[in-house]
């Protein structure tokens, strides 16, 4: 993600509008851990945010725009730490552990699988240098410059390796229970695009 740039004045209304996205935001994940993101009121959202309904939904389209939010943001986590991977099998051997911890971090299980489940539920026909988000851009470098040296499994294309791959981990980060041990599991799962 890029800085702003410093000549760019944001004034006052700029700022309370930012002020408010966050608070928003923050009110809305502590709303979704208390009592479920379905049973999730944005009315409640709203009013422990000290703002109007209307307001969340000009700042936020719905309440699934609030987990892709946080999908982003994880997802920006993870790419900093497979940033200074220099192959292809140093990119899989470190994405599980970054997905494992982004995941956690998150500090409840069910949310972070909620964050996941709308995710995956966004449409996924657009083609890969459209797509949103960020980690599969990323991982699409790093499996061209694998299948470049070699180190892609053959006879399989790179930017759909990386989709394919980052929907298998998304999928499994669903269904696994917080007690299995996750990380051999989508080591193993990464391993498998590996030649």
């Amino acid at each position: 993600m890029s800085a702003p740039s410093p000549f760019v004045r944001v004034g006052p209304r700029e700022k309370r509008r930012q002020k408010t996205r966050a608070t928003l935001y923050e009110a809305a994940l502590a709303e979704f851990v208390r009592v479920g993101f379905g049973n999730a009121s944005v009315a409640e959202i709203a009013r422990t945010a000290g703002v109007s309904r209307p307001s969340f939904y000009f700042h936020f389209p719905s309440k699934e725009h609030v987990l892709l939010e946080l999908q982003w943001r994880k997802e920006l986590e993870v790419i900093d730490r497979l940033r200074p991977c220099n192959s292809l099998t140093e990119v899989l051997h470190t994405l599980p552990d970054a997905l494992v911890d982004a995941f956690e971090s998150i500090g409840d299980a069910e949310l972070a699988r909620d964050m996941t489940r709308v995710h995956a539920r966004r449409p996924g026909d657009l083609p890969l240098d459209e797509q949103p988000f960020p980690l599969v851009h990323e991982l699409a470098k790093h499996f061209e410059r694998g299948a470049e040296r070699g180190e892609l499994r053959s006879g399989l294309q790179p930017g759909r390796a990386a989709f394919l791959c980052l929907t298998s981990v998304f999928g499994y980060l669903m269904a696994a229970e917080p007690q299995q041990d996750r990380r051999t599991d989508l080591r193993a799962l990464s391993t498998l695009f590996l030649a």
